[in-house]
């Protein structure tokens, strides 16, 4: 059995030892911090200074910025490019795919012509292409003859769409047995 320390030992010992306060010491020699106590080992704030930049550290982020987006932007165009032409390509594929169905549920022909202004006539009707911002004009021509046709039977007269934006182009192919209609590149 261990003898306890009277509580002014106890005082005097925390005085003289150079202790906080603010520190008990208990029969087991363990250290704690009374509840509600901070401890002085936080930064203060400055009353008198206000955080924030300077004009020179935000012009110069500006600037690095700036020449960021000016060695960006020809590498985004190109990307624009290839997915107008991709977007265009699924949109005319789709096309083709909804004409060789109703060629056959329909019991007649059904015509597609490419139209160098960017779009397509599909059945008499005229559809424009849309293109993304910043994009080149797209040019749809057809390889095999002006029109390819969709028969009831589920054929097709055949041939080849060539879509052509700026440097890039997609070719589709329509098979003459099938009517199915494949992207090549």
């Amino acid at each position: 059995m261990t003898s306890r320390p009277k509580a002014g030992t106890q005082q005097k010992t925390i005085a003289s030892a150079g202790l906080d306060p603010g520190v008990h010491v208990f029969a087991c020699g363990r250290l704690e911090r009374r509840r509600g106590r901070r401890g002085q080992a936080r930064p203060r704030r400055q009353k008198n200074g206000a955080a924030g930049f300077t004009l020179v550290e935000l012009l110069a982020v500006l600037a690095i910025v700036g020449m960021a987006l000016a060695v960006a932007m020809p590498l985004l165009a190109r990307h624009v490019s290839g997915a107008t032409l991709n977007a265009a390509a699924s949109e005319i594929r789709a096309a083709l795919r909804g004409a060789r169905s109703t060629a056959i549920a329909e019991d007649r022909p059904v015509v597609f012509q490419g139209d160098p202004g960017g779009g397509y006539w599909l059945d008499r009707n005229h559809f424009t292409l849309p293109l993304m911002t910043g994009a080149q004009p797209l040019r749809v021509a057809t390889r095999g003859g002006a029109r390819i046709s969709f028969y009831p039977s589920g054929g097709s007269s055949g041939g080849r769409i060539l879509l052509i934006s700026g440097g890039g182009e997609r070719e589709i192919a329509i098979d003459a047995l099938t009517g199915r209609a494949d992207a090549i590149r």
